[in-house]
């Protein structure tokens, strides 16, 4: 990215805010430094950012016990294509794209004889989110330049908040890596200078997917042709560059209504989002603590340099024709770029601001009513344009000395997020409990759950670990409240998962099963607890208690009815 002079001339052709001769050595000398680095091979410029972000999202990656939500996706995808499909298209219609894919994934490894243990079954994520941060550069690069668009690419691998679904068998990396894809394309074919349909096509297939990912995507897509609008009225030249794109662009939008409608249609009717509260001005702010990784001094500076980017720039675009401010620029901000610099950065500011903003306000929004849609998960999409906002307070810097300042205030704040990450990455420790059961287990022991609803998923979580290490440890069907997955994709109801806790169900199951486990998970409320507790209570009475751990989330508890 080389600078452009930032000379004005009065009206006797006198120049007006040029530089001494030293300046002007030291100006030249960057713009060779910096053509030097432009003209580097893309692929050269790409590789190590890509392993960078690899390399952070694969560490530890098989250290966290997989959790309740990740248990749910690997157990579901490895169920037969048939039911998995009628799940999907039924019961669970979001992350269809992601389940599938998952699904793929699960039978190729188990062709290859891998067991889908915790690294295997997140590797896909990590994956996805290290070529998240490879298309933020190129995407980044077309407006801010090669420095700063790596920097924005660090701050986005180095990012709490990614790191956390980075590692995590989700659909959040895919549909981040889909919808960065999306704005790449969308840009690449606004702007081109004939009507190639083929780039349309790939703009729809991305943004198409990642709706498909994950249904919230269509709050990006809002974003995205909100600020082409506010583009096209602001903008000679961007209206310049719609008019020419306008049918295909419209075309491209009613195809991926079209494609989208099966989407749409089953998520009317399948599981809704009623977990999630309403979202009150303290879940606004907890959504920025989450972001920056509870780091204050992290969250201003990226504060502090969003939101000087936006008023250099925003100054810069609405004064761009003042004459007087032109030479308050030159003369007296000699470190800032010049209005013709900034009046080119301007567009980049506002669409990535619609990416940031609309999303959050929108959810935030509509989550007042019955539809709850606001959830630092689903707003994990506004982080690439939270980190490229704070590049662009890396590209509005003239001065190379105060340019690299701000990038080291940026990404020492974001390095010393990155070990927080890891030592805080367990969400639920099913690991350790299940191993333990295992280990104790014998032939024709019985496992009880509790709760095994979908919201707590006692059952679905411990199931995971007894496939991923598999000893011939199982639920068995006359397990008390136990989950069936038929009847999860055909809509029928459970069995009452509270027969897990029933002293009639748990007498008849223990005359089948002389040893047993009473496992308990998540706990919904306190009424449950106390439920719990009095079952707990009365099989101690009725029942030798052999052996019990207990760790953050779950407590097994070993029976025996031989002893009594």
């Amino acid at each position: 990215m080389a600078y452009e002079s930032s000379g004005i001339r009065n009206e006797r052709g006198e120049s007006v805010g040029g530089q001494d001769n030293s300046d002007q050595d030291l100006a030249a000398s960057l713009v060779i430094q910096k053509w030097k680095l432009t003209t580097l091979p893309l692929w050269l410029l790409c590789v190590p950012l890509l392993l960078f972000s690899f390399v952070l999202n694969i560490l530890y990656l098989g250290r966290p016990s997989v959790w309740f939500d990740e248990a749910f996706s690997v157990e579901l995808a490895r169920q037969p294509l048939p039911l998995l499909w009628h799940t999907i298209f039924g019961t669970e219609p979001n992350m269809e794209l992601y389940y599938l894919l998952l699904h793929g994934w699960l039978r190729v490894t188990g062709w290859l004889g891998l067991t889908p243990v915790e690294w295997l079954v997140r590797f896909p994520s990590a994956i996805c989110a290290a070529l998240s941060t490879g298309v933020i550069f190129l995407f980044a690069r077309r407006y801010l330049g090669t420095i700063a668009a790596a920097v924005g690419a660090i701050l986005f691998a180095t990012n709490y908040l990614q790191l956390v679904y980075a590692q995590q068998t989700r659909a959040y990396a895919l549909q981040l890596l889909l919808l960065c894809l999306s704005w790449l394309v969308l840009l690449i074919a606004i702007q081109q200078e004939t009507q190639r349909k083929s780039r349309w096509a790939l703009y729809v297939a991305t943004i198409v997917l990642a709706i498909y990912s994950h249904l919230f995507s269509a709050f990006v897509l809002l974003a995205q042709c909100i600020a082409l609008a506010g583009l096209y009225c602001a903008s000679a030249s961007w209206r310049a560059y719609i008019r020419r794109q306008a049918v295909l662009w419209i075309g491209s939008l009613v195809l991926i209504g079209i494609l989208s409608i099966p989407m749409f249609m089953v998520s009317l009717h399948g599981s809704k989002t009623g977990w999630l509260f309403v979202p009150h001005l303290h879940e606004l702010l907890s959504l920025f603590t989450i972001i920056s990784g509870s780091n204050p001094r992290y969250l201003v500076v990226m504060g502090l340099c969003i939101l000087l980017a936006l008023s250099i720039v925003g100054a810069g675009s609405l004064l761009r024709r003042n004459t007087r401010y032109q030479h308050w620029m030159v003369q007296r901000l000699k470190m800032v770029q010049g209005p013709d610099r900034l009046q080119r950065l301007w567009p980049f500011a506002w669409m990535m601001l619609c990416w940031f903003a609309l999303p959050i306000v929108i959810s935030y929004v509509i989550s007042q009513g019955s539809l709850r849609l606001f959830s630092t998960r689903y707003l994990v999409v506004v982080v690439p344009p939270f980190c490229l906002l704070a590049a662009l307070g890396v590209a509005i810097w003239r001065w190379s000395i105060l340019q690299a300042l701000v990038i080291c205030v940026l990404l020492g704040s974001a390095f010393l997020v990155v070990p927080h990450y890891y030592q805080n990455a367990q969400v639920e420790n099913w690991n350790t409990a299940v191993h333990w059961l295992q280990a104790r287990s014998q032939a024709n022991d019985g496992l009880v759950c509790y709760d095994n609803t979908t919201t707590q998923g006692c059952q679905i979580a411990v199931e995971y670990y007894l496939h991923a290490y598999p000893n011939g440890t199982h639920f068995s069907s006359d397990s008390p409240g136990a989950f069936s997955w038929e009847k999860f994709s055909s809509g029928q109801p459970q069995n009452d998962p509270a027969l897990a806790l029933q002293p009639a169900a748990l007498s008849a199951f223990a005359r089948r099963h002389t040893r047993f486990f009473l496992i308990t998970g998540r706990i919904a409320n306190q009424a449950d607890a106390a439920h719990v507790k009095d079952t707990q209570h009365w099989l101690d009475q009725h029942y030798h208690l052999v052996d019990q751990v207990v760790t953050h989330t779950v407590t097994v508890r070993f029976y025996s009815s031989s002893d009594k």
